[in-house]
């Protein structure tokens, strides 16, 4: 029955794949892009499972391993012949020739925060703690990165996050900003729920303050009262704030972004399809913000780890929460924006990469020290499954390879490092290209190597 939930092609057209932003064709958009990028890629989506989801549940089971490993979930095929999946993920099993599993991701930090700054950013973070909190030394996420380096149209974002950042507890995740690069280059954040009838994105909504003849007005204004306050004008602070007073102008007097931000443009059905829900509307309004122009989308899903709700930080009830609370609303709306972006022409021409910060443990009940009972996994990093789409490499793969008990790669690894440098590749950047941060110091944008594997053939 679930399988009847995707839409045929023709539906998906019909659905007003064409011009429901107004704008120019899939098409059109991805050559304009090809000339100003030279790369067949222009965008990217960066769909974070926040909490860390298991390899053993999702996409790497181990069927003949012991019952506390392996669990009490099955394997179902998916309709490439000898990749399975697990039975939770019946929609994604279907359309498994659209992505690529990698199960030999692999990395060192085991807190939420260290391992999503590593993830979000591909470097390192200075320390590996569990408040480890973002500071202006942080290396910029990967949005900014794009946005120093090979911005999108004017007037419209380079990178947006949404729909809530994310932190451990009291503890806001490094990594999901600018970091030294400073705030003019820090991903647009739209904080809130999609499926909530009166969303709207603060500064974007109609209104008599935001007629479009009065923002020169009160642009001119704000500018003169500033150009008066000499003896702030030297300061860096002040500077930097003017560039993000001038980039949130340009934001709110944009068409193109008003109008992706809108989704009661899309039809019922296609919002039916994507789930209604937090994460279901998210992932289609990236689609829309990838069409109108804007280089990367990070949709988290997530927000504080355990208030309300741990989300994917599964140390207790692992298999009830995955059975019941979030297996089935990921596999609705992920299917819906592969599938989506897929008929309308944007698969090739956008990345997209759905992760964990890290996986969890081979073990139910094993603690590797963020605590964890009988029913539930601890956080574990040195192994964990992805999956990536996308761009001019063909679906239906398995990367990588991990031990019986996936708990190690013993093929092919891959770091958070090696994934960021892909991506900046793939969008067109080297990521060898250096910046300046705090301390002074030329580092690249990422330390890891360019695998031509994920996105390229």
């Amino acid at each position: 029955m679930q399988r009847e939930q995707c839409l045929h092609r023709r539906e998906w057209l019909q659905l007003g794949a064409f011009g429901t932003l107004g704008l120019s064709l899939p098409q059109l958009l991805c050559a304009e892009s090809q000339s100003k990028f030279n790369s067949p890629v222009r965008s990217c989506v960066l769909f974070l499972l926040h909490g860390g989801p298991s390899q053993l549940d999702t996409w790497d089971l181990k069927p003949n391993a012991p019952v506390e490993i392996r669990g009490e979930f099955k394997p179902i095929a998916t309709n490439v012949p000898g990749i399975q999946v697990v039975e939770h993920l019946p929609l994604l099993a279907s359309m498994a020739h659209r992505f690529t599993i990698v199960r030999s991701m692999t990395h060192s930090s085991l807190f939420h925060n260290t391992a999503t700054s590593l993830v979000m950013t591909g470097n390192t973070p200075l320390s590996d703690l569990l408040a480890f909190t973002p500071s202006e030394n942080d290396f910029p996420h990967l949005g900014a990165q794009l946005a120093l380096k090979s911005p999108g149209p004017h007037g419209i974002p380079t990178a947006v996050s949404l729909p809530d950042p994310v932190s451990d507890g009291p503890y806001k995740t490094p990594g999901q900003n600018a970091g030294f690069l400073g705030a003019r280059y820090s991903p647009f954040g739209v904080y809130g729920d999609p499926n909530d009838e009166r969303f709207a994105v603060d500064g974007l909504t109609d209104g008599p303050e935001l007629g479009a003849s009065r923002f020169p007005e009160r642009s001119a204004l704000l500018s003169a009262i500033n150009a008066q306050q000499d003896d702030l004008a030297a300061n860096p602070r002040v500077q930097q704030l003017d560039q993000f007073r001038q980039r949130a102008y340009t934001l709110l007097a944009s068409d193109a972004t008003r109008r992706a931000f809108d989704l009661s443009k899309e039809k019922s059905r296609v919002r039916d399809r994507y789930g209604r829900h937090k994460y279901g509307q998210s992932l289609l309004l990236s689609r829309r913000l990838i069409e109108a122009g804007v280089r990367l989308v990070t949709v988290y899903w997530g927000g504080k780890v355990n208030n309300p709700v741990p989300y994917w930080d599964t140390h207790v009830k692992n298999n009830r929460r995955l059975k019941e609370e979030l297996l089935p609303p990921f596999d609705q709306c992920f299917s819906a924006f592969l599938e989506d972006l897929d008929f309308r022409g944007l698969l090739e021409s956008t990345l997209v990469v759905c992760m964990g910060e890290f996986g969890r443990t081979p073990r139910f009940g094993q603690n590797t020290g963020n605590g964890v009972d009988e029913t539930g996994r601890d956080h574990w990093s040195k192994c964990y499954s992805l999956i990536v789409a996308g761009g001019t490499a063909r679906g239906g793969r398995v990367l990588g390879r991990s031990d019986r008990f996936a708990a190690y790669p013993v093929d092919d690894p891959y770091t958070p490092q090696d994934m960021t440098a892909s991506i900046l590749d793939a969008l067109g950047v080297n990521p060898q290209e250096s910046v300046t941060d705090t301390f002074g110091r030329r580092v690249p944008l990422s330390t890891g190597s360019v695998r031509k594997t994920l996105f390229t053939e």
